[in-house]
């Protein structure tokens, strides 16, 4: 489900490599001075005015400037900001709020929380400033059977070739039939691999030839086809690890990271006659950075030099092996949309029940991808709280304008709680029969979207345009031009995706 842990290393914000002196080539991460551009004060003076009664006043989220310490900024909020944690967190989340302004409080009021998933019940209690983490039913993708059920239902509803992904699944002990058929018209020869269906860290995973004898009757596991011609570099296999930000599930907004990591095996993967061999040995076939770490003979190295390298410097070397990596990540960014695609209807169903805000939940995935020898794209699992530990300096690099970036993009304000605390719950707005009436011919495409907008939806409209130009080093790769693709693909239409594919 998740590979997230405590970071107990420094915090640390130069783009130098201090293990090889080298410059760390990672051009695309940008810090700017989120304050100066005008999207931040459109968006604070809206806020300010949805939000008037409690005084909500917007954070700005940064690497160079730290209210503990330097002058206070003309304009900063004057409330108490507090973070909450349940659970484990790192030092580059953590940082990121106390450069804020943030403390960290262990009582109600909090501003954001970060750990543990709330429990359904939980989210009931949450006012419209207070945001957390993970949605709730994100363990839908988290754990790896529920990510096989769901694809393959949303196979089942789109056709086959709706989803390209996922290698051949088994789910133990219901599908073991299958598998060992699947196995005998292979000729006995397949390599499967074997992991728990909810672990992570590489905890529990292992590969058999054997599944009629290496698999005990009644295990509780999942068994896919291993992948066997990977793209090597170097002798080496690896995985990618993407960053995924999910602002919202109604409208869906997602956002990848520029930014990643790609992690190699710290022994050269070795085959004969098309035939993998030594398949016993786990740190030439699997990628987790968790278990290939472990090996006496790694240690941090400069990007590109190690087992653990930039995602840009991945590209750089993709190219320089003859390969356009522009359509290898457009497939990826394909791949997370349509894996979002499968749970979004159920993630909605939640959000309806138990949170009272549209705009209390958000997440951070990791998405774990294989490249085959063909360059095709394997979905190999989804992290819902990605392990944001810095160990190296590459990490440090990343994952520290990974955190402000997406704080910065969340929209985060300081309120009032006393103010909060004597208006009490916001009285919900109805919508009308002919409003109603009026989304449905949107949504189902009998009227234009955009012929006659109301104020709520330019007020949606500013949203997602603010949130994106906020949202730093990530990229979004939905609603974006040319995504209105996908719409058939949602279990149902909502009128609040069709609107901002409209709009792109």
């Amino acid at each position: 489900m998740g590979d997230d842990d405590e970071d107990s290393s420094d915090l640390a914000t130069t783009d130098t490599d201090s293990t090889s002196g080298n410059e760390m080539r990672l051009p695309h991460l940008e810090s700017e001075d989120v304050e100066m551009l005008p999207a931040f004060a459109q968006r604070r003076a809206r806020l300010a005015a949805q939000g008037r009664d409690v005084g909500a006043h917007l954070v700005p989220f940064s690497l160079s400037h730290d209210r503990r310490r330097d002058p206070p900024k003309e304009g900063v909020c004057q409330h108490k900001l507090f973070f909450k944690i349940d659970g484990a967190s790192s030092n580059c989340v953590r940082n990121a709020w106390r450069r804020a302004g943030f403390e960290r409080t262990n009582k109600g009021g909090w501003n954001l929380w970060w750990g543990r998933p709330l429990r359904f019940p939980e989210h009931k209690k949450l006012n419209e400033y207070q945001k957390v983490c993970h949605f709730p039913g994100t363990y839908y993708l988290g754990r790896k059977d529920n990510l096989a059920r769901n694809v393959s239902k949303f196979r089942r509803s789109n056709g086959a070739s709706s989803y390209p992904y996922l290698p051949v699944t088994y789910i133990l002990p219901e599908d073991r039939a299958r598998l060992l058929q699947d196995w005998r018209d292979r000729g006995e020869r397949g390599l499967y691999i074997v992991k728990p269906k909810a672990s992570a860290r590489g905890q529990g995973i292992r590969l058999v030839a054997k599944p009629d004898v290496e698999i005990k009757k009644g295990a509780s596991v999942l068994v896919q086809r291993y992948i066997d011609d990977p793209l090597l570099i170097d002798g080496r296999k690896f995985d990618m690890r993407l960053y995924v930000l999910v602002t919202s599930f109604d409208p869906l907004r997602v956002y990848v990271f520029k930014e990643g990591l790609a992690r190699f095996c710290s022994e050269e993967y070795h085959s004969a006659s098309g035939k993998v061999s030594n398949y016993k040995r786990k740190l030439g076939h699997l990628t987790n950075y968790s278990l290939n770490k472990r090996n006496a003979a790694v240690e941090e190295e400069g990007d590109g030099e190690g087992i653990k390298w930039s995602l840009s410097l991945l590209k750089e070397r993709l190219a320089a092996m003859g390969h356009d990596p522009a359509p290898v990540f457009a497939a990826i960014d394909d791949l997370v949309v349509r894996t979002l695609l499968s749970v979004e209807d159920k993630i909605n169903a939640n959000m309806s029940m138990y949170v009272p805000h549209k705009g209390n939940c958000f997440e951070l995935f990791g998405f774990d991808v294989m490249l085959d020898a063909s360059l095709h794209p394997w979905l190999i699992e989804v992290n819902t709280s990605p392990s944001l530990a810095t160990e190296w300096q590459l990490d440090k690099r990343i994952k520290n304008q990974l955190s402000v970036d997406m704080f910065n993009a969340l929209g985060v304000c300081g309120y009032s709680r006393q103010s909060m605390k004597a208006r009490g719950e916001p009285p919900r707005k109805e919508t009308g029969l002919s409003e109603r009436l009026r989304k449905q011919e949107v949504a189902t495409g009998r009227r234009d979207p955009l012929s006659s907008l109301t104020e709520g939806d330019a007020d949606l409209i500013m949203e997602s345009d603010e949130e994106r130009a906020l949202a730093g080093s990530f990229v979004r790769i939905f609603p974006a031009p040319g995504t209105e693709r996908y719409l058939p693909l949602f279990a149902s239409q909502r009128y609040s995706n069709v609107l901002l594919n409209a709009w792109q």
